[in-house]
């Protein structure tokens, strides 16, 4: 019986966990939850899963049933697990998977703002305490079965699919049309409104290719990104004899979700398999041009330094001015360009390192805005 603690358990990556463990009958139990200020649904989770230990980060309670919890150090140390979940949206996650590592845990992590604003300290952490960080994003957890398969030594390449987002085919003259209510009608998967915009200028896809880079030690030149509207292809590995091999399957997270915290195989279905018939893939080149965060993501790697901690603070803020409509759409994807145009040629050593160029480049970003 593996045991799990969930961080953002009332959020797409928490709920689709908890729909997995219940409808599959899977050994899991979850032994600890976490919400935002979401108590009524975080309650409602703890009663139905018999969950004690609860934190709520932005709101307080008082409910005698259960045990809650000032923050995620005290969660995590004080609850046995076996791994953790980190599910929670944006740079707030770094802390979690912080935490997390330095109690000890396997870290099963849909949080890629921990990887691209941690970086090598995060794996350096990792190391020096003998946990594992276990990709949970479909095109990761994809790249990493993927190489598990064909060993890496035999891996000269990887390729991430993007499904290229509501405006795939909208010409660059119509950008200064998108509303906030187009741009969270997202074609394919269904998620919260941070990574729904996300998805639609493709920084997502710079995340990810960011995120990629350093979980699987990958230059940005061997890192390759193709739209796939169909979401079918997960992702592929190129060998260096030449031969492709990719993971394919319906768009479902419960997959990689419940397969990142057992860091294997899952040995009961998760997804309904895929059916070939009448079935059409296509693939086609990014537009560069119209998603410019996308291309700014391999500028971003070979800089490295500070530059992943700007471009994921920038486009933060910039996302959440969008989704407030303070800013139009063209001037959300120019206001992380601008930022990450300044000086962050920084060595990062610490957490405190992270926190200051995080903090710089907001500022940086605001002044757009």
């Amino acid at each position: 019986m593996k045991k799990v603690i969930i961080f953002g358990a009332t959020g797409s990556i928490g709920t689709t966990c908890l729909n997995a463990i219940k409808e599959k009958q899977l050994p899991i139990e979850v032994v600890g939850i976490s919400a935002n200020n979401n108590y009524k649904k975080l309650e409602k989770i703890a009663y139905d899963f018999k969950v004690k230990n609860l934190l709520l980060t932005k709101a307080k309670s008082f409910n005698s049933s259960f045990n809650f919890f000032n923050n995620s150090l005290d969660l995590i140390e004080s609850t046995p697990c076996d791994v953790v979940l980190n599910g929670v949206s944006g740079f707030d996650g770094l802390k979690i998977t912080i935490d997390s590592i330095m109690s000890g845990k396997d870290v099963a992590l849909a949080n890629k703002e921990s990887v691209v604003a941690g970086g090598e300290f995060i794996f350096d952490l990792a190391a020096k305490n003998n946990c594992k960080i276990i990709p949970v994003d479909s095109e990761h957890s994809a790249i990493k079965a993927l190489i598990d398969s064909h060993d890496r030594v035999n891996v000269k390449s990887l390729i991430i699919t993007a499904s290229g987002g509501p405006f795939r085919n909208l010409e660059k003259k119509d950008f200064n049309k998108i509303t906030v209510e187009k741009a969270l009608n997202h074609p394919t998967w269904k998620m919260g409104p941070k990574i729904t915009i996300d998805s639609s200028t493709l920084a997502n896809k710079a995340l990810e290719v960011i995120e990629a880079s350093y979980l699987f030690n990958f230059d940005s030149k061997d890192i390759e990104v193709t739209v796939h509207p169909q979401s079918i292809v997960h992702s592929m590995i190129r060998l260096f004899d030449g031969a492709v091999y990719a993971q394919m399957g319906n768009p479902n997270m419960s997959l990689p979700i419940i397969e990142g915290i057992y860091d294997c195989y899952c040995n009961k279905e998760l997804v309904k398999p895929l059916d070939f018939t009448n079935l059409s893939l296509t693939f086609e080149k990014p537009n560069y041009d119209n998603f410019p965060l996308l291309g700014s993501a391999y500028e971003v790697l070979e800089k490295k330094g500070g530059y992943p901690i700007a471009f994921n603070a920038a486009n933060e803020e910039a996302v959440y001015a969008f989704l407030e409509e303070k800013i139009s759409y063209l001037k959300l994807q120019e206001i992380v360009l601008k930022t990450i145009s300044s000086d962050f040629n920084y060595t990062v050593k610490d957490f405190n390192d992270v926190l200051s160029i995080d903090e710089k480049a907001r500022r940086i970003a605001k002044s757009y805005i």
